[in-house]
C-alpha cells in the first residue's frame, strides 16, 4: 500500500505545482528582466539608439550561405522584390563546396555584397554579416526561406514609430522542401514571448524578424559556440533589454526540413542543453530551479521526439517521448504530449 500512496502523493505535488506555477511565472519573469538589466550593466532602452532626425530607416539584409544553390535565387529574388527596398544585402558564404557562391557572384553582381569566409557555421556567418552591416535595422534571412514583397514595408514603420522596441517579427507560411504550402502560423503574442522563451523557441525563426541593429550589437550578436539554438539564445538576450512587436500576417515563408540541424533530434536536444542553465534558468534558484529544469527538459524531449518522428526515426521517437514522461508526467504540463504519446505507442 505504501508505494501507490507515494506515487499518488508525488503526482498530487506535480499537479499543485503546475497550477500554481502559471500564476507565479508572471512575477518571476518581471524579476528576470530586472536581474538581466542589472547584469548587463544597467543597459536601458535609451542606450539602444532611437528614431530621431538621424534615423533613416535603412535596412541591411544578411543571408548566410552554405550549400544553398537550390534555394539562394528564391531567397535573394524575394529580397530584391521588396516594395520597400533594402539598403544593403550581405551574403556570407561559409565555404560552400557547391556552386552557390558562383551563382551569387555571377547573377547578382554589385546588387549584393558577397563575403567569403572559412566554414564556422550559421551563427558566425550571421555575425560576419552583422559586422559589415550599415543599416539602422537588420534582417537575417536563411537561404531556404523567403519573404512576401511587403515584409519590410510593413515592419520598418513599426520600429520607426516605437523606439522602445528591439524588434518585430511576422507570422509564418510554412512550406515543405518541395515548396508546398503546409500551414500558416500566427506569431506568439509579445505579452507571452518572455514566458514562452523559458521552455521553447516559440516559432520565431531569424528570417521572420526585423531587429534594431544597435540592440543586436549590444548583446553580442549570435553565440557562435551554439548549434541549432543560437537564435533562441539571441531572443533570450534581446528580451532582457526591450520588447518585441508582431505582424500577424504570414509575411515569411519558412521551410520545414527533416535534414540538417533542425531535422536531427539529438543535435536539437544537445543544443537546448547548452542554453538551459545560463539562459533559461538564470533567474531561478533552489527548488524552483530544480523543478523548472525538469519541466523544460521534459518539454524539449517531447519536441525532439516529434523531430525524430518527422525524420522517420522510430527508435529515437520512442526514447525521447519516454524521457519526456519520465522526467515530468503531469497532465497539466504540455498536455498535447499525451496525444503524441498515444501516436508514438501505436507506431512502435
Amino acid at each position: 500500500m505504501a508505494r501507490p500512496f507515494l506515487y499518488g502523493a508525488v503526482g498530487a505535488c506535480w499537479l499543485v505545482y503546475d497550477k500554481k506555477s502559471s500564476i507565479n511565472e508572471f512575477f518571476r519573469m518581471r524579476r528576470f528582466r530586472a536581474l538581466a538589466l542589472e547584469r548587463a550593466g544597467g543597459l536601458a532602452l535609451t542606450d539602444l539608439g532611437t528614431p530621431n532626425a538621424a534615423g533613416d530607416g535603412s535596412v541591411t539584409v544578411v543571408v548566410p550561405l552554405y550549400n544553398g544553390e537550390r534555394f539562394i535565387r528564391r531567397a535573394l529574388d524575394g529580397v530584391l522584390r521588396q516594395t520597400r527596398p533594402a539598403t544593403q544585402i550581405v551574403v556570407v558564404d561559409d565555404a560552400s563546396p557547391d556552386g552557390s557562391r558562383e551563382i551569387v557572384a555571377r547573377e547578382y553582381g554589385d546588387r549584393v555584397t558577397l563575403i567569403s569566409k572559412q566554414n564556422e557555421g550559421a551563427a558566425q556567418a550571421r555575425n560576419t554579416g552583422l559586422k559589415a552591416a550599415t543599416g539602422e535595422f537588420i534582417a537575417f534571412l536563411d537561404q531556404d526561406d523567403f519573404w512576401e514583397p511587403t515584409k519590410l514595408e510593413v515592419q520598418v514603420p513599426v520600429l520607426q514609430t516605437r523606439p522602445e522596441l528591439v524588434g518585430t517579427y511576422t507570422g509564418l507560411r510554412v512550406i515543405s522542401e518541395q515548396g508546398e504550402h503546409l500551414s500558416d502560423m500566427l506569431p506568439v503574442p509579445p505579452a507571452t514571448l518572455v514566458r514562452s522563451l523559458r521552455w521553447c523557441n516559440p516559432g520565431l525563426p531569424p528570417s521572420s524578424a526585423l531587429l534594431r541593429r544597435s540592440a543586436v550589437e549590444r548583446v553580442g550578436g549570435f553565440a557562435a559556440h551554439l548549434t541549432g539554438t543560437e537564435d533562441w539564445n539571441l531572443w533570450c538576450k534581446l528580451v532582457r533589454v526591450g520588447p518585441f512587436a508582431t505582424t500577424p500576417e504570414p509575411l515569411t515563408f519558412y521551410q520545414s526540413s527533416t535534414i540538417g540541424v533542425s531535422g536531427d533530434p539529438d543535435l536539437v536536444f544537445t543544443g537546448f542543453l547548452q542554453i538551459l542553465d545560463e539562459d533559461l534558468l538564470s533567474d531561478l534558484s533552489g527548488l524552483q530551479r530544480s523543478l523548472w529544469r525538469r519541466r523544460i527538459i521534459s518539454y524539449q524531449a517531447y519536441k525532439s521526439s516529434l523531430t525524430a518522428r518527422a525524420a522517420g526515426q522510430k527508435t529515437k521517437e520512442w526514447e525521447y517521448m519516454k524521457k519526456s514522461f519520465l522526467t515530468w508526467p503531469s497532465p497539466f504540463w504540455a498536455p498535447e504530449r499525451f496525444k503524441s504519446f498515444a501516436v508514438t505507442v501505436m507506431r512502435s
